[in-house]
């Protein structure tokens, strides 16, 4: 990590009254090619939560001699909180919940809904294909699955131009179980298929923080994981 890598020579180079001046100032002068969002208070009398522009989250000393990596947890309660996670979670729930059925692949429940989750997805991931086959034990278990294109080598790639396809297909989900299948997914003659929804998508991963696929999100914003089996997601979802 490029923060790491520079901790051992953190100085203090601001004498400003306010401690969220030093730590602008500091990190302005170690690290210029890090640009902070918000700084906070962490809930921990001294240390400030700060925000990096990539959703990166750093826990800095108030003279900002001091820079932690990592998760918070509050282990004050009876249960452990993960601080970090949950402000994340807030994070991603706005960014989330700007996303229109109408821009997804969506397989609904077969019956009643009992849980929802939205799935950054590409069609050329082994684990990716995997989870497709999942998906109608999950249907039969009442969970509704709603993909989200997020091709891992971007647009430009051949799974990126396969999921341009597949969403321009006139029956999506019908195309997206032919593409994890490893057959071609051609675009509809005489139409021309637009970009611009794949590269939103692909650009709100990043957003949140996406680093592979699949990267499976509660309509709450929390992320479940990865890969995993109906019966594990129904219990990622308290449906088990």
């Amino acid at each position: 990590m490029m923060i790491a890598a520079a901790l051992s020579a953190l100085p203090l180079v601001s004498h400003a009254a306010d401690d969220q001046d030093v730590i602008r100032n500091t990190f302005a002068a170690r690290f210029p090619q890090v640009k902070i969002n918000t700084i906070d208070q962490s809930g921990v009398q001294g240390i400030y939560q700060v925000e990096t522009s990539s959703g990166e989250l750093l826990y800095v000393s108030a003279d900002s001699k001091f820079v932690f990596t990592g998760d918070l947890l509050n282990i004050g309660g009876a249960q452990t909180v993960n601080v970090s996670e949950n402000h994340r979670s807030a994070k991603r729930l706005d960014a989330l919940n700007n996303l229109q059925d109408t821009d997804l692949v969506v397989y609904p429940a077969t019956e009643d809904e009992k849980g929802e989750v939205l799935v950054f997805t590409d069609t050329s991931c082994g684990y990716c294909r995997k989870f497709h086959t999942e998906i109608k034990a999950m249907n039969d278990l009442g969970i509704t699955v709603k993909y989200v294109a997020w091709p891992r080598y971007g647009l430009q790639s051949p799974a990126g131009q396969t999921m341009v396809n597949v969403w321009c297909a006139e029956d999506r989900e019908a195309a997206m179980t032919k593409a994890k299948s490893n057959e071609t997914v051609s675009a509809p003659a005489g139409k021309v298929c637009e970009q611009n929804t794949i590269q939103d998508q692909i650009n709100l991963g990043h957003q949140i923080g996406v680093r592979g696929t699949p990267a499976v999100f509660s309509k709450d914003g929390r992320q479940l994981g990865g890969y995993m089996k109906a019966g594990q997601l129904a219990q990622q979802l308290g449906l088990q």
